[in-house]
């Protein structure tokens, strides 16, 4: 079975736009997000099961009423369909959420800030908020993923890699600990699987591989097992979405910034780590980070896994199911569905 996720797009005015990423439906849709080839306009849409695609007039979402609105006062960077959007503006970023998402959000930003001030970890500010979302100040520093992007190809260590890494090694045990007062939600090897099952499930009813389906299924499984025998370590501050794009560095300052806390609950620390060192292997698969960039990082990583006294079978058990996920996440993005199938049959047969 063919993906339904077609690489271009035009609506009915005849604007094409590529699409680079989707999101699975349980409804048998897609919803997917393009950027408009004659003025990179970042427009959302929908695929219905029989496979056809449609482009959402820009800035409109039957879902997200404080969308329109808020798109004269600066610059529309993300928006998916019908679930958020984000606008870049002169002194921050304003997220547009469904109607009674935003206080969540905007208290879990509140909690990793008063937690991350005391680590030395700089977070975004809530500056305000709505109904039907909120304004987040920028966070100073250069993320890794664009540190690590820009010094492909020159001579190694890339300016910055080396100072950021070992700054982030050295605050990191800091922020992830148990913190005091109410806890955040618990994110269990459970759930860590459920989540793996549910991507697994996804890519196979979408046929985003050609791989028998029982054999990604088998995989989920023997991933959560490994999950969920052995002693799991106990629960610590998680941001639950950590990867290259959300820390950040300013060697100006000597700071390390970290963004997009929606997610934050308390996990095993293996959980953060080992997204962080997968996602810098895929990086380095994408062409976007050197061999020698990835294998600082790598080591650095391990490094805080040591110093936090992180079991391997719980980092390799949480990389393992990092690993598998990935491959299902990037599947719905066209330009890389082959690299993801690649890295899925390695995985399988790893």
């Amino acid at each position: 079975m063919l993906s339904l996720i077609p690489g271009t797009v035009t609506d009915s005015a005849g604007r094409a736009a590529t699409v680079h990423r989707a999101w699975p439906r349980s409804d048998g849709r897609l919803t997917f997000e393009a950027r408009e080839n004659d003025g990179g306009l970042i427009r959302a849409g929908v695929i219905d099961s029989p496979g056809k695609a449609t482009l959402v007039p820009y800035g409109k979402d039957p879902v997200l009423g404080g969308l329109a609105g808020a798109l004269g006062n600066g610059e529309l960077v993300v928006h998916r369909y019908r679930k958020r959007a984000v606008i870049r503006v002169g002194d921050g970023y304003r997220k547009i959420l469904p109607p009674g998402k935003a206080e969540n959000v905007a208290a879990a930003h509140r909690r990793m800030r008063t937690l991350a001030t005391p680590a030395g970890v700089e977070t975004p500010d809530v500056v305000s908020t709505l109904p039907g979302g909120l304004t987040l100040s920028l966070v100073r520093g250069t993320s890794f993923h664009e540190l690590g992007r820009a010094a492909l190809g020159k001579p190694f260590p890339p300016n910055g890699w080396t100072q950021g890494w070992e700054l982030w090694s050295r605050k990191w045990p800091l922020l992830a600990v148990n913190p005091p007062g109410a806890a955040p939600a618990t994110h269990s090897p459970g759930d860590e699987g459920a989540t793996l099952r549910q991507w697994v499930e996804r890519c196979v009813e979408f046929g985003q591989f050609d791989i028998r389906p029982e054999k990604l299924e088998q995989a989920a499984l023997e991933v959560e097992r490994r999950l969920l025998s052995g002693a799991p370590q106990p629960p610590v501050l998680s941001h639950r979405d950590l990867h290259d794009k959300q820390v950040l560095f300013s060697a100006a300052q000597g700071t390390i910034g970290l963004i997009d806390c929606d997610t934050l609950a308390l996990a095993e620390p293996a959980l953060d780590l080992a997204n962080l060192l997968v996602h810098l292997e895929f990086r380095r698969e994408q062409g976007v980070l050197s061999t020698a960039a990835e294998q600082f990082a790598s080591d650095a990583i391990s490094s805080t896994a040591s110093a936090m006294a992180v079991p391997s079978d719980r980092l390799l058990a949480y990389a393992a199911s990092t690993r598998l996920r990935l491959a299902c996440v990037y599947s719905f993005r066209p330009p890389y569905r082959s690299l993801a199938e690649d890295w899925a049959r390695r995985v399988l047969d790893s």
